[in-house]
């Protein structure tokens, strides 16, 4: 039986569905293919079944890369639908951008495609679960300098020390995304994206100096889609010598939480993130599967 590829068409959505469930890829996906916000995509048929689709897409914020995904059903993996899928892409010739995706560590057969087609892992990420409850005795955590600890909810209606946060944050995404840059945004986009609508401003934390004039280390909180829990945002500091301080904040957000009666934080941990990585081995995340990211040039 051979596999016939075809642009992809709206009336296979209940069929790209069951591919989702089998891939274990996030629904929101389906909305990038279903609103035509694709750069691309196509189908995998055996004898009339869809066993594959390829679809991509370009990012506001990460603009430089064509992001895409193979979703298939592993059951016809002797096919070759996977790469059969993306040799037609790149047969394009249409794309300019880098090519990116992600896969969880557990999809060997996609992991052996991509690094035998010139794919190279550029970071892994890990979003393990904390119990707050599980923290069950004060972690020590020296600070000799009496730096001060605000929420940011403290400081948004201070214009210099939002300023001053929206650069150190700005600063910090664009080091710890270099391979895959962002977009080119002024200090008030940037002002907007911590304020988004699921900070948490009472329960995100900034150090100031002793004399409440510089930002010297942050970490925000979001409200989660999951129930009785939170999502870690957003951290970093000023310089390197305060990587120290993070972790003292993140115990803020376990206090917070606490009290708001919230049972679980989660957290999302790239590799090329120095910041979150301090956070990642100084508590007791649950442990979970890799989600690895893959970039061909």
């Amino acid at each position: 039986m051979q596999v016939i590829i075809k642009e992809y068409d709206k009336t296979e959505e209940v069929q790209l569905k069951n591919l989702l469930d089998l891939s274990f890829e996030d629904k929101g996906l389906l909305n990038i293919v279903k609103n035509s916000k694709s750069e691309f995509a196509y189908s995998a048929f055996v004898e009339n079944k869809l066993v594959g689709v390829i679809f991509g897409w370009v990012s506001k914020f990460h603009p430089h890369c064509t992001y895409f995904r193979i979703l298939s059903n592993p059951f016809y993996e002797m096919y070759g639908v996977e790469e059969n899928l993306l040799a037609k892409v790149e047969s394009l010739g249409i794309i300019e951008s880098p090519l990116q995706t992600s896969i969880w560590e557990t999809a060997i057969n996609l992991k052996n495609i991509y690094e035998r087609n010139g794919f190279k892992e550029i970071r892994r990420t890990y979003m393990p679960t904390l119990q707050v409850t599980d923290i069950k005795e004060e972690v020590q955590f020296s600070d000799k300098n009496n730096h001060i600890i605000k929420t940011l909810a403290d400081i948004t209606s201070n214009n210099r020390l939002m300023e001053k946060l929206s650069l150190l944050v700005r600063r910090n995404y664009e080091e710890t995304h270099k391979v895959n840059p962002v977009v080119d945004a002024n200090l008030d986009e940037w002002k907007k994206l911590i304020l988004a609508n699921d900070t948490v401003i009472n329960g995100s934390y900034v150090f100031l100096d002793k004399d409440g004039k510089e930002i010297i280390a942050y970490s925000f909180l979001h409200e989660s889609d999951s129930e009785n829990t939170y999502e870690l945002g957003w951290c970093g500091c000023s310089d390197k010598q305060f990587k120290r301080l993070i972790p003292r904040l993140i115990l803020q957000h376990i206090k917070y939480s606490i009290n708001q009666n919230v049972r679980a934080i989660v957290g999302e941990f790239d590799t090329t993130d120095i910041y979150a990585m301090e956070v990642l081995k100084r508590f007791p995340f649950a442990p979970c599967p890799t989600w690895i990211t893959y970039q061909k040039k």
